[in-house]
């Protein structure tokens, strides 16, 4: 009697699964047929080569088997090993589980001839196909059908719902299948699930069914919405797998202002993706709740602070490093990424208050008429540097490059230099008289 090897290809989370029809096929199948997961760690000696024993398994592999739900048959692994059996010529048995089903197959598992559980007739289909494999005349009667059935709908209803604690504030939004936008703006009915701490941030009771649409309304009472933009840009981003940057924007209410930051996608096994946004409670509140000079020039000299680093160094180094190497940024990816970084912090600005600060606004902090004349002409250069820098037809050269990076230096430098010395007369002029004072008092 010789003993065929079987391969059960799955996810991490549909371990338990594959596990039991391990238990299954080796019970019924008797010595015929030795099944290896690659969670189960009992079928690799010690010491030896995770990926190395894997290879070996499916290359004395007789069939895979591919626990097939909507959220595994887009892994990356998943996709590996069918891959890897499809090469070598491994007969490929599908088996949908968890709601999928055989029609919803894409290639090249849609080719083969699978099988759906929890059903009496998949088990039979499935027992069917492994027979043929293993040239057996009829496959053996599954035994303990009713109880085998019924812990596969416990697996299932495990899988569906995940006891998860939260500790912070959050929104999960739920995309539909397949959880890809199209466009920058999240569904009106996508649902939105979260906790009772959690929905007061919008004003609503705990257990209240949510959708987007829901969310938005509430958000548009408040002054500021960029963060709703700038949130639904970042999920339509991370639903195709793009990089997205952090959401700059603040969303503030009565009772404090949060920072949104989309923190986790996850694949559900209905083929929904759920996006995971976590509000971290932040302590910038807006102007109108600082004293409006020093807010203002504080917020002014951060964002300084921040453009100094995440603009101009930055880009410098990524511009001079341009033209070597294979992989290279051309000039006009640079440019788009330079475009970006700036609006970025513009829009960070404007969500601490910044529409406030027009030219006269800022210039109005400043008391010498010299300091004045000074930010006005910061204020020019800066207004030329970022049209020079946006302007599309005709798109900066590398050499117009170079000279915007040099000129925002240079602009960056003087209006830190002025700020930070009105900063300190502020300070000056404004804290050290009650300090002078309690210090006489106690001498």
């Amino acid at each position: 009697m010789v003993t065929r090897s079987l391969f059960v290809s799955h996810i991490s989370e549909e371990a338990e699964y594959a596990a039991l029809l391990k238990e299954m096929i080796q019970s019924d199948f008797l010595e015929l047929a030795k099944c290896f997961t690659s969670s189960d760690i009992g079928s690799i000696g010690a010491g030896e080569n995770w990926l190395t024993a894997v290879e070996r398994a499916m290359t004395e592999a007789k069939a895979v088997i591919v626990l097939c739900s909507k959220a595994s048959v887009h892994r990356p692994w998943v996709q590996f090993e069918v891959g890897a059996a499809w090469m070598k010529g491994v007969p490929v048995i599908p088996v949908c589980h968890s709601g999928m089903k055989i029609g919803e197959l894409q290639m090249p598992l849609s080719l083969r001839q699978g099988v759906e559980l929890p059903t009496e007739r998949g088990i039979a289909q499935l027992y069917e196909g492994i027979a043929r494999i293993l040239k057996m005349a009829r496959p053996p009667k599954p035994s303990d059908l009713a109880e085998r059935l019924g812990r596969m709908n416990d697996i299932e209803d495990r899988l569906k719902v995940g006891a998860v604690q939260q500790f912070e504030l959050f929104l999960d939004i739920v995309l539909a299948p397949p959880g890809r936008l199209e466009g920058e703006t999240i569904p009106d009915d996508a649902v939105v699930e979260s906790s009772g701490d959690s929905l007061q941030l919008f004003g609503f009771l705990e257990g209240t069914r949510l959708t987007w649409r829901d969310i938005v309304r509430k958000a548009q009472k408040t002054p500021d919405t960029r963060w709703l933009r700038e949130l639904q840009r970042s999920i339509a981003l991370a639903s195709h797998n793009e990089r997205f940057r952090p959401v700059q924007a603040v969303y503030h209410t009565q009772n404090g202002s949060y920072q949104p930051q989309l923190s986790k996608k996850e694949v559900r096994i209905d083929g929904s993706t759920r996006f995971h946004v976590h509000f971290v409670d932040t302590v910038v509140a807006p102007l109108s709740e600082v004293q409006n000079d020093f807010g203002m020039l504080a917020t002014l000299l951060r964002l300084g602070l921040r453009f100094r680093y995440e603009v101009i160094e930055r880009f410098q180094r990524l511009s001079r490093g341009r033209s070597s190497g294979p992989n290279a940024a051309p000039c006009g990816e640079i440019v788009r990424q330079l475009c970006e970084a700036v609006e970025v912090i513009e829009n960070d600005a404007l969500s601490r208050g910044a529409e406030k600060m027009d030219r006269d606004a800022v210039m109005a902090l400043f008391e010498s008429d010299e300091d004045q004349a000074a930010m006005a002409d910061v204020q020019d250069s800066w207004d030329e540097t970022r049209a020079a820098l946006f302007c599309k037809e005709p798109p900066p050269s590398p050499e117009d490059l170079a000279r915007v990076l040099a000129r925002m230096r240079a602009i960056n430098y003087r209006f830190m230099k002025l700020g930070t010395r009105r900063f300190h007369e502020l300070v000056e002029a404004r804290w050290a008289e009650p300090v002078r004072a309690r210090e006489a008092l106690t001498a």
